[in-house]
């Protein structure tokens, strides 16, 4: 898919310089992690997957775990190592998983950060009686994506088979499920205006925080836990 990611033209609002100011958030933030919010709503153990953003792996996606987990919801890592998109079954893996989950404990939510979130997308979307809602932090929606972390996106999506590329041809369709959307206009990696869905496709939230922190910053983990609540 040659128009899947593009590099940010002049102007964009993100560029190589922003994506040089989240490496410095993601280094503060793991030496010195802000505390969880004391306000936060509690969960009844509801299941809830959690699948990383581009190129990471789940210990990426610990932090708010964590929090999900100290505040009584049932967070799962996903079951696919590092994310490198919709690769050869990576989907049906991650469909999988949800399956295993809902026969054992009812309909499962999935968050999602950054390329996480297009992923999940598109797992409600087949799955939708398995799946209670999803919450996507900073996920493209809108292609070509603009990125400075294009070019490695590019590369990624060399191993993506047909149906990987078809599930991202149809990603702005309307979800079956109920949909909350976190975004940030400060965003340094993904163009923020990416990350929209269509109107009337469930909530959009903004929040002012880096796209690489989004987990780990306090009103996101406070929306996540009230959207996960409801359930």
């Amino acid at each position: 898919m040659n128009d899947f990611a593009v590099f940010p033209p002049r102007g964009a609002p993100v560029s190589a310089a922003s994506l040089a100011r989240e490496m410095a958030a993601v280094a503060r933030v793991t030496v010195s992690p802000p505390p969880f919010p004391a306000d936060a709503v509690r969960g009844k153990g509801q299941p809830v997957i959690v699948l990383p953003g581009f190129g990471a792996k789940d210990f990426t996606t610990a932090r708010l775990r964590a929090f999900l987990s100290a505040q009584g919801f049932a967070p799962r890592p996903w079951p696919c190592g590092a994310n490198l998109g919709p690769a050869a079954n990576v989907l049906m893996r991650v469909e999988r998983e949800v399956a295993d989950m809902a026969v054992r404990h009812g309909k499962v939510a999935l968050v999602g950060v950054s390329l996480g979130g297009t992923i999940a997308r598109e797992i409600a979307r087949r799955r939708p009686a398995q799946v209670s809602r999803v919450i996507t932090l900073g996920s493209p929606v809108r292609l070509p994506v603009v990125s400075p972390l294009a070019p490695l996106a590019q590369a990624a999506s060399l191993l993506w088979d047909a149906d990987g590329r078809a599930s991202l041809s149809r990603i702005l369709e309307k979800l079956p499920v109920p949909l909350t959307a976190i975004v940030s206009p400060i965003d340094g990696i993904v163009d923020w205006q990416c990350c929209l869905p269509e109107p009337g496709d469930g909530e959009v939230i903004e929040v002012r925080t880096g796209h690489s922190i989004m987990g780990s910053t306090p009103d996101v983990q406070k929306i996540v836990a009230a959207r996960l609540a409801q359930d």
